[in-house]
């Protein structure tokens, strides 16, 4: 019995210390799967024992052997003395389905692991004739988890064009961001659930390409001063006045090369015809390119400061519609705001950029729209309907706001053809409505305009609001009395609201008696054939309005004293005139300066209480309505 005791406590210890090896040589290798597996085999061998030896005495001794505790390897597992179960899986949060499936570590999954807050990385691959940046929610990034929407700005070094932009994933899927010729890419792409690497194939242009890209940048650039102008140096009272005084310091340095970079793209079109290209001519008009591109840089760094476009990627609708109307909002905001019966307003919040934005306007029966204004500048529909695209968005908030107004009057004197649709419809809109789209008041009810007396005096004013502009109550007054401008509705003229270029040109039109041909149309890229056309066609042809460099008219932008002052002075033949200095001439343009001393000195303009003429500011419906009404009687009507 003493013999088969000490056998029995001999094939114990020899049991135990059979398991040792195996969970040293666990803990020591380097491969997870090798570790989950040497532990799963001590698992089971360790469970296994007692029935291998089915004497009742060998189990106590197994579980009570002092030499497991003492062994240095088995510390290396702190919970293996406790619960071996436990350290069968040591890594088992990386694998969590090894418990459920021993076998499942032989072939793991690398997005397995991915949760609700996993980053996956971007990354771009060099090219030498490339810069590309990558944004989520308007701040630069290198990570982002799956399905955010992260914004590519991509743009070829200058003489080069992009063929193709895509990136790759999963290490052998592409997908295209753009696969045709361009110079620069401004796209959105939805993060995947894995790394990407973006990858850019770039080709030089040929001569033909690098003159239309300096003559397009030159077109784009200049649209987007005259914006900037007008959005942060003429509302310079919004924005620090540091931030402005470097808007107009980046401004002017931008014209310079503006000037300069015509210059260049100019001779390179000669030399172009003549076949006599050079790479030194190359470099000259790639060189000034890109200077211009570092200045437009600092830009967009200062409007980011200024709160022009958001941080956080979203932007805010402030919405008020008046009694009579509603708008109908479409695309990056599905919504309503319906002033049929009441005012209304509503606001809304986290609306992302980069996705185009619709808006549709409609009228009760009795009600007509009389202007929309996105924060405070008047804006021109296309029908019944303004549509911005994704572009565009930015340009319509301002500190992350887009607030919008819609006024409805009563009535439609003057108004003939078909109205808005009924109750809540959409309709078209009539613009043989003589007030639609004026500059000066739409829609008003003809028992609102006072009439011009037998005497040639003016009756009382029929409008509320004059108080503040009583040096510009009998311009009102007698242009209102002659049909050329009208008020806003409730007798409101709203004097101190800015004019837009268009609604100046019906304007001019109607004091000067020009014919008016409704089937019209004009060259400029942003006439969309809306009310405003034969207008702008009238001036056009009659000389006293040429349109900008690039093309456009600029439609929906505010007009400025100076550039009234301009076709005023044309439709008196730009006569010579004796130069005229203001306080503030040196801010005066020099296409502008013999115009703006035409004005003073025939009596249809002047400067304000400091004698400045403020010539890039915003022209106010009084002000218009003053120099209107100057011309008119220099007329001898």
């Amino acid at each position: 019995m003493k013999y088969l005791k000490n056998l029995a406590l001999f094939v114990a210890l020899c049991m135990v210390l059979s398991t040792l090896p195996i969970v040293v040589g666990a803990t020591s290798a380097n491969d997870t799967g090798a570790l989950t597996a040497a532990a799963d085999d001590a698992d089971t061998e360790a469970t296994s024992a007692p029935t291998e030896t089915p004497g009742t005495e060998a189990t106590p001794e197994v579980t009570e052997e002092p030499d497991v505790t003492d062994a240095p390897d088995v510390t290396a597992e702190p919970d293996a003395t406790k619960d071996p179960g436990a350290t069968a899986e040591p890594d088992a949060t990386s694998t969590p389905d090894a418990t459920a499936d021993p076998n499942a570590t032989a072939a793991p999954v690398p997005t397995a692991t991915a949760t609700a807050s996993t980053r996956f990385n971007i990354s771009v691959e060099p090219n030498s004739f490339s810069t590309i940046k990558t944004y989520v929610n308007s701040v630069t990034a290198n990570s982002a988890l799956k399905g955010a929407r992260v914004r590519i700005k991509a743009r070829a070094t200058r003489g080069y064009n992009y063929t193709r932009l895509y990136y790759k994933y999963n290490t052998d899927l592409t997908y295209d961001i753009t696969s045709s010729t361009v110079e620069s890419v401004n796209d959105y792409i939805e993060m995947p659930a894995s790394d990407i690497v973006i990858c850019a194939e770039t080709a030089q242009m040929n001569d033909q390409q690098l003159y239309r890209s300096a003559q397009n940048q030159y077109n784009e650039v200049t649209a987007n001063l005259n914006t900037y102008t007008s959005r942060y140096v003429n509302n310079s009272s919004a924005y620090d006045a540091a931030d402005v005084r470097e808007m107009r310091s980046l401004i002017s340095e931008a014209k310079e090369l503006l000037v300069g970079l015509k210059d260049e793209y100019t001779l390179f079109n000669n030399l172009i015809r003549d076949d006599n290209v050079t790479e030194y001519a190359r470099n000259d008009v790639t060189s000034i390119q890109s200077e211009l591109d570092e200045v437009t840089d600092q830009i967009d760094d200062l409007i980011e400061r200024m709160g022009g476009n958001n941080q956080d990627g979203t932007y805010e609708i402030q919405v008020n519609v008046s009694r009579g109307g509603r708008i109908v909002f479409q695309g990056a905001l599905e919504a309503t705001v319906n002033g049929a019966t009441a005012n209304a307003s509503d606001y809304f919040t986290n609306i992302e950029y980069g996705y185009a934005l619709t808006l549709k306007f409609s009228s009760t029966t009795g009600y007509t729209l009389s202007n929309v204004r996105i924060n405070n500048r008047n804006v021109s529909l296309s029908g019944s309907t303004l549509s911005i695209s994704a572009a565009n968005i930015e340009n319509y908030v301002v500190n992350g706001v887009m607030l919008i107004s819609a006024n409805f009057v009563y009535g439609n004197s003057g108004y003939t053809g078909t109205t808005y649709g009924g109750s809540g419809s959409s309709g078209s809109t009539n613009y043989n409505n003589p007030y639609y789209g004026n500059v000066l008041g739409n829609g008003t009810s003809a028992t609102a305009v006072p009439t011009e007396n037998q005497t040639g005096g003016i009756q009382s004013s029929a409008f509320v609001d004059l108080a503040d502009v009583e040096w510009a109550v009998p311009s009102i007054n007698a242009l209102s009395s002659l049909g050329i401008i009208n008020g806003m509705g409730d007798g409101r003229f709203e004097p101190q609201s800015h004019v837009t270029r268009e609604q100046f040109a019906k304007m001019i039109v109607g004091v000067m008696g020009y014919s008016i041909d409704q089937s019209a149309s004009t060259d400029f890229s942003d006439d969309m054939g809306d009310w405003y056309t034969p207008y702008i066609a009238a001036a056009v042809q009659n000389g006293i309005i040429t349109g900008r460099p690039d093309g456009t008219f600029g439609v929906g932008d505010d007009i400025t004293r100076q550039d009234i002052a301009v076709i005023i002075y044309r439709t008196q033949g730009s006569p010579a005139t004796e130069a005229h200095q203001f306080p503030d001439s040196g801010s005066i343009s020099d296409y502008a300066v013999d115009a703006v001393s035409y004005l003073f000195n025939s009596g249809i303009a002047s400067g304000d209480d400091q004698g400045n003429f403020n010539p890039g500011n915003p022209a106010t419906r009084a002000e218009a309505a003053k120099m209107l009404y100057g011309l008119y009687n220099s007329l001898g009507r």
